[in-house]
């Protein structure tokens, strides 16, 4: 079963949960709930900032000057939805580009895979029906799912209500397969689990740019995931910030390889080693 609260304003999601940052920790109980959320919340962003992406999916309808006719880079992108264009620059988006007029790269990305990557630019196919782009400001739409990947792993829950399930009342079988800080899917709508009590989950609804509708009863909740590597970053993050409570003003340093001891006001340099792979350029990051 699902109780809900009122659907946020904003970005919802950590990339691990306060389960885990317990069980590392030695804490038992729920007292110090509110801080380890605080935590980890703090440390997902701190990810983000730190590799200068993001690895939640966000769903966004964004806006692109183009500038060359016939590529068009683009933030980290996971799926696209619908591609319009203004092609003469009325600022009405009257073109709706079909997936056979563009081309997608890298070639063979695959984000909706568990060693995917994101997609970087889209090209025109000079081969097809729309060789060339409109050039100029504000001429291209992209309405899809933004982020690192989209990698969706079925849950074993599905909804089972014996009616259509609402944008306000839910239920859900067998919640105790998901676990607190979990992103989860149902249809297209994004669910952010606050808290798990035998089978009921405590979620908030529409969140990371989706908006809570209604689903048919028995639909499956797929969990979104997230690469390994960022998840474990998240924990020693999370773990290091949860324990200056005790010491608030201590200095954090640490030292790589041989080298000399860098103080790292970033992140923590487990953490930072964990992520280079993942870290890009800062130039036209984050969500």
């Amino acid at each position: 079963m699902v109780t809900t609260t009122t659907a946020p304003v904003g970005v919802i999601n950590t990339y691990a949960g306060p389960d885990t940052l317990k069980l590392r920790a030695g804490i038992t109980g729920s007292t110090q709930e509110s801080l380890l959320w605080l935590a980890l919340y703090g440390a997902s962003r701190a990810v983000d900032r730190f590799c200068n992406r993001h690895f939640f999916v966000l769903n966004q309808t964004r806006r692109f000057d183009v500038e060359h006719p016939d590529k068009l880079p683009v933030p980290d992108l996971a799926t696209i939805t619908t591609i319009r264009e203004d092609a003469d620059r009325d600022r009405v988006f009257e073109l709706s580009l079909t997936s056979d007029q563009y081309l997608l790269y890298p070639l063979n990305a695959s984000p909706d895979r568990p060693w995917g990557r994101p997609y970087s630019s889209i090209h025109a196919d000079p081969h097809g029906t729309h060789p060339a782009f409109t050039v100029g400001r504000r001429t291209i739409e992209i309405d899809g799912d933004w982020g690192f990947r989209c990698v969706l792993q079925d849950t074993g829950v599905d909804l089972n209500v014996g009616a259509p399930l609402t944008a306000t009342a839910t239920s859900v079988t067998d919640g105790a397969l998901v676990a607190p800080g979990a992103t989860l899917r149902i249809e297209q709508e994004q669910v952010f689990v606050r808290l798990v009590a035998a089978n009921v989950l405590t979620v908030e609804r529409g969140v990371n740019g989706t908006s809570a509708v209604t689903h048919a009863d028995g639909t499956d909740l797929m969990g979104m995931t997230y690469p390994a590597a960022v998840s474990e970053a998240t924990l020693l993050v999370a773990g290091r910030l949860f324990s200056r409570k005790d010491n608030p003003m201590a200095v954090t340093a640490g030292s790589y390889g041989l080298g000399a001891p860098d103080t790292h006001a970033a992140i923590d340099p487990d953490a930072g080693r964990l992520l280079s792979a993942l870290r890009r350029m800062p130039i036209g990051v984050a969500s």
